[in-house]
């Protein structure tokens, strides 16, 4: 039922005028009936021609049509079924277009709030989704259908010519190869879908190790990451045997039974020629249609068995995308100045530890507020929260009022910038990655703060064409961080929020860039910053205490050194400066 209700609404999707493809479906399903009526009438064509030969006159002109009908019908049918494929091929673009960008979506945003991100897994299931759209529409719909509408034709097209009794036989033969397929079938499935599993495990884990060749190589794990491999790569190899192993029982039972009602159909039909009952014509019918249903049933073990891995998959990205819908709301966040506030927050991970356990707190608009804490403190978390990249377990985080999980997330960035500690550039120029939105600012003016920055040493001219590599690794990691702190000094937004964003930079550095984003959105943004540097809680207007997961304390510096001992503490004790 699940590979019916997949087909079923690829099939609603195409119909739809949002795709773009009804053109194309209209104009495959003419191009399909056209294949099945030539496939129909060729058969018969050669039948005239049979008993024209048989019979006592024979006009060449007959004749001559009789040959061009048959020799029309079998090469029209391959000419029309060649111009159908161009039909089939925008129609998988457009899916595959639907379903990449809708996946996406639904992706992206679960993807930068979870803690086991799906970024291995997503890709190898958009990787492999133009051809899993291909087999199915070409192999199930534009295959099995039309097989199925020709059997029909050919059998009317008997039972208006033989005796009822070859209808039946045929039919009764079909009907039967139609069963052993559909039991094998749901046998198959199970078999399909641990191989396409397999097949996304293996996809998913070579991404991660190619990503992380510097760590295996320089750690001595070549060996260990080769044999995990292979592993996996053996675990796929095994799940495909056991698929085609299925497949070879599901062959075997549906030839059994083809072959049986195959050799009744002819025994009876070979006699009753003999017996002067039915024309060598009706017999080369008859046969024909038995051998031309049994050409493309004959290939049906096969589409079955590269569909079922392909409907896995394509099941796979539409549950996916069904799981990860976020539900679309009206409210907008603030456009100027605006307070934070934290009701009573907590957070759990898949652990069901507290990672944040019942913090209120309140941020006055246009603060310059510091995060500070141990190392696993929570000090992230807390940071994620009040940026709505994780969603409270109880609790809320409101702007200026407004809850911010009630904000969509493409209008989120608007009311609150979050910057991670571990940047992720594109591989793309460096020009493209610095003005990548929402920053606004000239490249001149970024330029020059990156001077000021001392990006490179003096004299060195900024190549804003350099292409970075990925994750930027052309760069050092002060370079990122300098370069997404300057896009950010050309963002307009109430909320900053730098989750050690500058941790990589010298303390000159770190100074200068506090001094640039505070002078220029005084008042008007708030600046939030987690950090582990003392000038910096010093120079923080409010500074945030986290530990064990709890706001101990809020304040200013000097109040909370006064009156919080274990805040004391943290700068006291050189160990936990982290």
């Amino acid at each position: 039922m699940k590979t019916f209700g997949t087909l079923a609404r690829l099939t609603r999707l195409m119909l739809s005028a949002g795709l773009g493809t009804r053109r194309s479906l209209v104009n495959a399903f003419g191009l399909e009936a056209v294949v099945i009526s030539m496939g129909v009438a060729g058969p018969y064509a050669l039948k005239l021609l049979i008993d024209a030969l048989d019979g006592p006159a024979r006009s060449p002109l007959q004749l001559v049509l009789f040959i061009l009908l048959f020799v029309g019908c079998w090469a029209g049918a391959s000419i029309v079924e060649t111009a159908r494929l161009a039909c089939t091929a925008d129609m998988v673009d457009a899916l595959a277009r639907h379903f990449t960008t809708q996946a996406l979506a639904a992706a992206l945003p679960d993807i930068t709030a979870a803690r086991d991100s799906q970024s291995g897994r997503v890709p190898g299931m958009l990787e492999r989704l133009p051809y899993s759209l291909t087999l199915v529409v070409e192999g199930l719909i534009w295959r099995l259908g039309p097989v199925f509408l020709q059997a029909i034709a050919s059998l009317a097209v008997i039972a208006s010519l033989i005796q009822p009794r070859y209808v039946l036989v045929l039919a009764l033969t079909l009907l039967g190869f139609v069963g052993a397929t559909w039991i094998g079938a749901r046998r198959h499935r199970v078999h399909a879908d641990a191989t396409n599993a397999a097949a996304s495990h293996v996809s998913r884990t070579i991404g991660d190790i190619v990503r992380n060749a510097r760590r295996v190589v320089l750690n001595g794990a070549l060996d260990r990451e080769l044999r995990y491999a292979d592993d996996i790569l053996r675990a796929k190899r095994q799940a495909t045997a056991s698929m085609y192993r299925s497949l070879t029982v599901m062959a075997a039972l549906q030839f059994c039974i083809f072959g049986v009602g195959l050799v009744a159909l002819l025994m009876l039909a070979g006699l009753d020629v003999g017996n002067g009952h039915m024309t060598a014509g009706d017999f080369v019918l008859l046969q024909t249609y038995a051998f031309r249903l049994t050409v493309p049933l004959s290939a049906l073990g096969y589409i079955l068995a590269q569909a079922g891995v392909a409907i896995a998959n394509i099941r796979d990205v539409l549950a996916f995308t069904n799981a990860h819908e976020v539900p679309r709301t009206t409210q907008l966040g603030p456009t100027g100045a605006a307070d934070l506030t934290v009701e009573d927050v907590s957070f759990c991970y898949g652990d069901n530890m507290p990672a944040i356990n019942g913090v209120s707190l309140f941020i006055p608009a246009g603060r310059f507020v510091a995060i500070v804490g141990p190392n696993g403190s929570g000090k992230s978390t807390l940071a994620q929260l009040l940026a709505g990249v994780l969603t409270p377990s109880s609790g809320k985080v409101e702007i200026a009022g407004v809850d911010i999980a009630t904000i969509p997330w493409e209008k989120r960035h608007r009311n609150i910038l979050y910057a991670p500690q571990f940047i992720g550039l594109f591989n793309r120029s460096l020009r493209e990655n610095i003005l990548y939105p929402p920053a606004s600012q000239a490249i001149h003016e970024v330029e020059k703060l990156l001077n000021v920055w001392r990006f490179y040493e003096p004299g060195r001219p900024i190549d804003f064409e350099m292409e970075l590599g990925e994750q930027g690794e052309r760069l050092s990691g002060g370079q990122i961080q300098k370069l997404e702190l300057a896009r950010l000094a050309g963002v307009d937004v109430p909320v900053m929020i730098l989750d050690e964003s500058t941790s990589a930079l010298d303390p000159s550095s770190e100074a200068s860039v506090i001094t640039r984003l505070r002078s220029r959105a005084r008042n008007a943004t708030t600046l939030i910053m987690i950090t582990h540097r003392l000038a910096t809680a010093k120079a923080a207007e409010q500074v945030l205490f986290v530990r064990g997961g709890q706001l101990v304390g809020s304040g200013t510096h000097g109040e909370l050194m006064r009156r919080c001992a274990s805040y004391r503490n943290l700068w006291l004790a050189p160990k936990e400066r982290g």
